[in-house]
């Protein structure tokens, strides 16, 4: 159960950056740059919620994106996604890396597919990982050109909840 909330939390992490995804009134290609975002998050569902700042770099073209999102939870819990996804109208498809490692522990990795859709300010996708860990599900909503909110749960128990923010072009 333990590598189900982790996966969960790298897969919304990473999947931040495809918030990017979000935007159909703004081209993807805005999305590229740097994202900061603070929040609440966990490695599972039995544990207590800890702040977290997070880091995201999005590179974006028309059909495809990549991100590279690291957090740093308060109480030690440290997470690196890295995201590839591709567009085709409305949906995507991609692949997830993850990497969460918590304050002595040892890291722990996963990779799953994503699949998901998008409207014009909501990416809605899930997150599968092979064997027994749980789909992770992803909600990303754009709040405005440089915010962006974003909650990961896994099996209906919310595990990250950060919101992004990026200063807006020419600052």
């Amino acid at each position: 159960m333990r590598a189900a909330p982790r996966i969960a939390m790298s897969l919304g992490a990473l999947l931040m950056a495809s918030a990017a995804a979000v935007a159909a009134r703004m081209p993807l290609e805005s999305f590229s740059g740097v994202w900061t975002g603070q929040g609440t998050d966990r490695d599972s569902p039995m544990q207590s919620l800890q702040k977290t700042r997070c880091r995201n770099t999005v590179k974006a073209d028309a059909t495809h994106m990549n991100s590279h999102t690291e957090c740093t939870g308060e109480a030690g819990l440290n997470k690196r996604f890295d995201l590839s996804i591709t567009f085709k109208g409305d949906r995507f498809t991609g692949k997830l890396d993850y990497v969460s490692t918590e304050r002595g522990g040892a890291p722990q990795r996963y990779a799953g597919e994503v699949t998901g859709s998008r409207t014009d300010e909501v990416a809605d996708f899930i997150v599968r990982f092979s064997g027994l860990t749980p789909n992770a599900h992803v909600v990303l909503r754009l709040t405005s050109a440089t915010s962006y909110a974003m909650v990961v749960s896994v099996l209906g128990s919310t595990l990250t909840d950060v919101k992004f923010h990026r200063p807006p072009p020419g600052q």
